[in-house]
């Protein structure tokens, strides 16, 4: 079947309803075999942490201080970070534009939209966003970081 023109989806926003459809849920009223669908413009956002100004996250399970958690953040023009590591495991679906990633400043690669990230606990690594980007993530435990600045 093909969809008019005038009925497509942009690439980010069916991403996003398909990540969310695969994943379960237990906050809001979801429960198992419940359907699930957000909107992106129906996302809370708010500041991640003082220590990162200007990056936003979006909890959709979870919360990222205390415990398993999953949802996006998003990164503003120009964002980095140093080397750092996390306590738990990290994956990352690039939802829109550049995710820039590697062992250090000097060996980050770009990863565009549907690009997918593992990022094992303790594991050193830095990224950048120079256009800003956001990000679909999973992690089983809290979002913390260790060493690294911005």
């Amino acid at each position: 079947m093909r969809i008019p023109r005038s009925r497509s989806f942009a690439l980010p926003s069916v991403m996003i309803v398909g990540l969310l459809a695969l994943a379960p849920f237990a906050q809001g009223g979801e429960a198992p075999g419940k359907a699930v669908a957000l909107a992106a413009d129906k996302l809370s956002w708010e500041e991640l942490s003082a220590k990162r100004p200007g990056v936003l996250v979006s909890e959709i399970q979870g919360h990222h201080a205390s415990g398993a958690w999953r949802g996006f953040l998003k990164f503003p023009v120009g964002s980095t970070s140093d080397v750092r590591t996390h306590s738990s495991d990290l994956r990352l679906v690039v939802v829109s534009g550049t995710f820039r990633y590697g062992a250090d400043p000097a060996h980050e690669q770009p990863f565009g939209p549907g690009s997918y990230i593992f990022i094992p606990a303790n594991h050193p690594h830095s990224n950048s966003q120079p256009d800003g980007s956001t990000v679909y993530v999973e992690q089983p435990g809290k979002y913390d970081r260790q060493g690294g600045g911005q």
